[in-house]
């Protein structure tokens, strides 16, 4: 396994996954529920390390796609791309150091405050925001088709066989 293939196959996970641990946790603070606010948290805490081992694989992802033979890469995409990756990391990082501290005040009988677990909630749609962006800028080192610009395929029109 080369660094592109990890970095391509837990890349996805952390985009996926805030959004998802979002829901989970305005669910379980909406119906107060402990079980459900306990998952998000949880959920965010391993979705944070996933995120951590993407984010590691970048550079090895990077000096493979440089070595491919044949592949032209701009190294300002990937510039900004990592950039992009190492702000979510720091963000992804105090919100699982939130999660990881709302968890464990979760399990008193009284539960986290719920103060806590909105600060949780709203980190952790500022988080699927910030990576939704870096999964944009990660696309855009091998798929310019999604750049701003980029011809519409639905206004081309296909061409005509001869006959």
């Amino acid at each position: 396994m080369n660094g592109a293939l990890l970095h391509l196959s837990v890349n996805h996970i952390p985009v996926v996954g805030f959004p998802l641990c979002f829901l989970v946790l305005l669910a379980g603070a909406l119906r107060k529920s402990r079980d459900l606010v306990q998952a998000g948290m949880v959920g965010i805490i391993l979705i944070v390390l996933v995120a951590l081992v993407a984010w590691k694989s970048g550079g090895p992802a990077a000096r493979t796609l440089f070595q491919y033979p044949g592949v032209s890469v701009e190294r300002a995409r990937i510039h900004e791309h990592a950039e992009a990756a190492e702000y979510a990391v720091i963000a992804g990082g105090i919100l699982g150091a939130l999660s990881l501290f709302g968890w464990w005040l979760s399990r008193r009988p009284e539960g986290a405050p719920a103060g806590l677990v909105w600060v949780i909630i709203f980190g952790c749609l500022f988080a699927s925001v910030v990576l939704a962006r870096v999964a944009h800028l990660g696309g855009l080192i091998r798929h310019p088709e999604i750049e701003s610009g980029a011809p519409n395929a639905m206004m081309m029109a296909p061409a005509k066989p001869a006959q």
